[in-house]
């Protein structure tokens, strides 16, 4: 039996305009038009996809920006929620070893989600921690269970809302109360162990040191559930959600950049486009929040702290690469040190940390036949918080630190090698997709940036406004992109008058 809210938007159809689609704008269209929504989105760029896009030339194919998949479960969700099977519009490809860690001793460590491999690797440091990683796994599944039912995927408007999701003791199972670095250390003696798993707070925003406890369920995430790659790279997920709307009559616009977001009485009421107005009942944008009321609005923006910038480059090798897997993060000899730079001192640490993928161990049509597409990924502080400028020759510069850190790890990569190369600084990231002050991963989840204290979906400031991606909640990454746009879609219809 259909519900009063279906039966009124039947009978009252709503146009929604969406700006941008990156991951969070693709997601949250269908689930618009499957109540009943005319739905438009508007895309500046030439191809969907935002900071998710594609570089393909001279036989080199690169995701721009996310390079695995994980939490596969939130794409069946999300596409059964549609009536439609993830499988059918995306095919993944599992990588095992997941992620390996590189120190400059030479010393690895290989993330796998095959619990005997893991402990195996574990032993190589540590006997006492391979008992630790079944005490981790039992603790970090209890918070991940309690965190994604309770509040990741809930609205909560403010910290009493928030508490009455989760209820106040389960918010204390969560480790809200320790740093992420110090919720993990519970269970290892062996630093390299604890640096490794801590070292997923550098796409939060700040140290694991300071970081809530709570986050020490992200490496849980991905040893439970896998890290995959879908065919095509990370661009074929793009690829499915693309299609997925088009099945749900949505309307996608490329190459139209909107101006600014028409306000009449505090309310929103359009989008001006080659001086043109489209008219709407309601604006979600899904670009950052910060972009949107500094560049759209002409409104002042809040100072959030923010996450990194990053330098990252797309090289095409003219041979394949034996002494790398798919996913490889080379991390520090002083850790503490170099998260302290990054993200209090703000400048680019001195032993460089940094990550590269090479896409075409997995899919071998990634790149020619005997050659290598490979992705390098820098962390750096953000545009306005660097005194250096962020340019090519800075780039150049990190550049050198990368292929010196080759020849110290007996990486057989050299500057010889690369035939096609690609260069984005974070004033590429900045420009090309509207990424505030050339931050890759929107504001950055301390505790005050997180729940009921990250940016809402839904403005206070204008009506008929909403947001959807990373800069608002839950949060930075493709799968929670993607749990955004249920949250805010929950929340549009929960406005709605009748």
């Amino acid at each position: 039996m259909e519900d009063n809210i279906t039966l009124y938007m039947k009978k009252n159809p709503k146009k929604a305009i969406i700006i941008g689609a990156g991951i969070g704008g693709l997601s949250i269209a269908p689930l618009l038009s499957k109540e009943n929504f005319n739905v438009e989105i508007y895309e500046s760029q030439k191809t969907v996809g935002g900071r998710a896009n594609i570089i393909s030339e001279e036989g080199f194919t690169f995701d721009t920006g996310p390079s695995l998949l994980n939490y596969p479960w939130v794409y069946e969700d999300y596409f059964s929620s549609l009536g439609k099977n993830f499988y059918d519009y995306v095919k993944l490809i599992k990588v095992d070893p997941a992620v390996n860690f590189l120190w400059r001793d030479k010393k690895n460590f290989q993330l796998s989600s095959d619990l005997n491999s893991l402990s195996d690797e574990i032993s190589k440091f540590s006997t006492k921690d391979r008992l630790g990683i079944i005490d981790f796994f039992k603790s970090s599944q209890k918070k991940y269970e309690l965190a994604f039912k309770h509040i990741v995927t809930k609205n909560a408007s403010n910290v009493f809302s928030w508490l009455l999701n989760a209820g106040f003791r389960n918010i204390l199972k969560l480790g809200l109360t320790n740093s992420m670095h110090g919720e993990i250390k519970k269970f290892f003696e062996e630093e390299k162990i604890i640096e490794a798993f801590s070292s997923y707070s550098m796409y939060l925003g700040d140290s694991p040191y300071k970081l809530p406890g709570f986050f020490s369920i992200l490496p849980y995430g991905e040893l439970q559930y896998g890290l995959w790659m879908p065919k095509g790279g990370m661009y074929g997920l793009v690829r499915g959600l693309e299609k997925l709307n088009l099945d749900t009559n949505v309307k996608i616009n490329t190459s139209s950049k909107i101006k600014k977001i028409i306000i009449e009485n505090k309310k929103a009421i359009g989008v001006s486009i080659d001086n043109e107005i489209k008219y709407a009942d309601l604006i979600i944008s899904n670009v950052d929040s910060e972009t949107t009321y500094k560049d759209l609005l002409g409104l002042g923006v809040n100072e959030n702290k923010m996450t990194p910038s990053v330098y990252t480059y797309y090289w095409g090798l003219n041979k394949t690469v034996d002494s790398l897997t798919h996913h490889t993060i080379f991390l520090p000899d002083d850790f503490k040190k170099t998260f302290n730079q990054l993200f209090s001192e703000n400048i680019i640490p001195d032993d460089l940390p940094f990550y590269i993928s090479i896409p075409s161990k997995t899919d071998k049509d990634l790149a020619p036949k005997g050659k290598s597409s490979i992705f390098v990924l820098i962390p750096c502080p953000t545009i306005s918080k660097f005194n250096e400028n962020h340019g090519l020759e800075k780039a150049k510069e990190l550049k050198d630190l990368v292929f010196k850190r080759f020849r110290e790890n007996n990486i057989d990569i050299s500057n010889e090698d690369i035939i096609y190369e690609k260069i984005f600084t974070p004033k590429e990231w900045k420009n090309q997709y509207g990424l505030f002050d050339g931050s890759a991963f929107g504001p950055s989840h301390n505790f005050n940036q997180i729940g009921p204290f990250r940016n809402p979906n839904k403005s206070k400031k204008i009506k008929n406004l909403y947001f959807v991606g990373a800069s608002t909640t839950p949060g930075t990454g493709v799968p929670m992109c993607v749990l955004s746009s249920k949250m805010t879609k929950d929340k549009i219809i929960e406005d709605i008058e009748i």
